[in-house]
């Protein structure tokens, strides 16, 4: 593992170090954000509790699709046979969205409506390499890369309303990770300055690795990126 991670390394650098043209360009970037595994639900309830007058979701890890943003600058060197190496940072806004169907405390269960957002702050970091191929007046980037992202904070926002009106909220801190490194692939289609790009990310960190009391198969982070790009340099 070592050893192929210098070796990409190692060629990411060189890739730079020969590159004959360069690209600084700035992204504006939404998706759908959600979870994958078998931990991640679609549907969950609310745990409340009416003596302290609060409550969490039981399960905040969902795997439907919340809308996401990002703002991110990248540098990107072009070599003279297409070759592509660079390297993207930026903010990201990331938030799935998970059904809650259901009221539990104080020893009863009431049917309600409602979802719970799970918003998530990150710093990304996005090496990359790969393949330009110019398609009349259009550049066609294919590439790979990593997401190595920091989460700054997580937070679940849920709101809920049961069969008899009453109307439910929660607001708990979820930080349980602190890095996720996400394989990312990529196109993108660039007309002179201008561009768009889609790519999907899967992450490698386990969000509920330090839960207890329950049998936990994996809860990792799904990401469905679309944006734009324009090249300032």
């Amino acid at each position: 593992m070592q050893k192929t991670l210098f070796t990409i390394i190692a060629l990411f650098c060189l890739n730079i170090s020969y590159g004959q043209k360069s690209e600084f360009r700035v992204s504006l970037n939404s998706g759908l954000f959600s979870f994958a595994g078998k931990s991640a639900e679609s549907v969950t309830f609310i745990n409340y509790s009416e003596r302290f007058g609060r409550g969490y979701t039981n399960n905040p890890y969902g795997s439907r699709g919340g809308l996401s943003i990002g703002l991110s600058g990248n540098f990107k060197r072009i070599s003279t046979n297409n070759s592509i190496a660079g390297v993207d940072l930026g903010y990201e806004l990331l938030r799935s969205k998970i059904k809650i169907d259901g009221i539990f405390g104080d020893g009863e269960s009431i049917s309600s409506k409602g979802k719970t957002f799970l918003n998530s702050n990150f710093i990304n970091l996005h090496p990359f390499m790969g393949y330009r191929l110019p398609v009349n007046k259009l550049n066609i980037d294919f590439i790979g890369g990593l997401d190595i992202a920091y989460c700054l904070s997580s937070q679940e926002n849920g709101s809920a309303t049961a069969s008899d009106g009453t109307k439910y909220k929660t607001s708990v801190d979820r930080e349980n990770i602190h890095f996720d490194i996400r394989p990312r692939i990529q196109i993108a289609a660039n007309y002179e300055k201008a561009g768009i790009y889609i790519g999907y990310s899967l992450g490698l960190a386990d969000y509920m690795a330090e839960y207890i009391g329950e049998t936990i198969d994996g809860c990792y982070a799904s990401f469905l990126r679309f944006g734009l790009t324009y090249q300032l340099k």
